[in-house]
């Protein structure tokens, strides 16, 4: 399904108006698709999903519209062999007796000694490099009680998706917009057209320093990720 453009043509004739664009319509939508294009390559939007993963599977594809997973989290939460175990409280003050401290101390050293013996959980993240198919997650050591996993991840935009994200759309619009001004700029320059108030080389100018700009922001948005990157 070929991506709609509509939405990005009426806000483009809006913010240029009253002055009507020399840009052709197809040039219009090819900056569309190489802003979409640069937001995929340096991006790092938070998404998240579950998906279905027992001990005994090998693997699962993720959806196309993650480029590359962060984290990975088992959805069943980690049993303790206390959490029944009932506690006092006095004054505001909880009071843990000698039967209830050992068995915090002995879920610690089978907690501890599970890692030792090497049966951590693990994951790794096998992308794809076709945009339409989704990469694969491989999980080592997954507990026999889990039914499925917790990803986090960072947003692809897919070929036939419709962008609605307030914040991704804000921004492809105003990285198409820098384009289009900087092919604005060329025209009237090479066109020799002088009795506009904006001069080719200003526009030009002035939209390669918007692209700059929004360059920076978007890299300072993904900042996130070192967080949580996984060595």
């Amino acid at each position: 399904m070929a991506r709609d453009y509509t939405k990005y043509h009426t806000w483009m004739e809006q913010e240029f108006a009253p002055r009507t664009l020399a840009t052709p319509t197809a040039t219009i939508e090819q900056q569309v698709e190489n802003a979409i294009r640069y937001y995929n390559t340096h991006s790092a939007y938070k998404i998240s999903g579950v998906y279905d993963y027992t001990s005994g599977q090998k693997r699962v594809q993720i959806d196309t519209s993650f480029k590359t997973l962060i984290d990975v989290i088992p959805t069943s939460s980690t049993t303790w062999i206390w959490n029944d175990h009932p506690l006092w409280t006095l004054l505001g003050v909880t009071v843990l007796d000698n039967v209830t401290t050992d068995l915090i101390m002995m879920s610690e050293a089978f907690r501890n000694y599970r890692i030792y013996v090497g049966s951590n959980f693990r994951w790794v993240f096998e992308k794809s490099d076709v945009p339409t198919v989704g990469g694969y997650l491989y999980c080592i050591n997954i507990p026999t009680t889990v039914g499925g996993v917790y990803v986090v991840g960072t947003k692809r935009i897919t070929v036939d998706e419709d962008v609605v994200v307030p914040v991704i759309l804000n921004w492809i619009y105003y990285y198409t917009k820098a384009l289009v001004k900087q092919i604005e700029g060329n025209t009237l320059r090479v066109a020799g057209i002088v009795d506009l108030k904006t001069d080719g080389q200003e526009l030009y100018s002035e939209g390669r320093e918007e692209q700059k700009d929004l360059q920076s922001a978007l890299q300072k948005e993904s900042f996130w990720v070192l967080a949580l990157k996984r060595y």
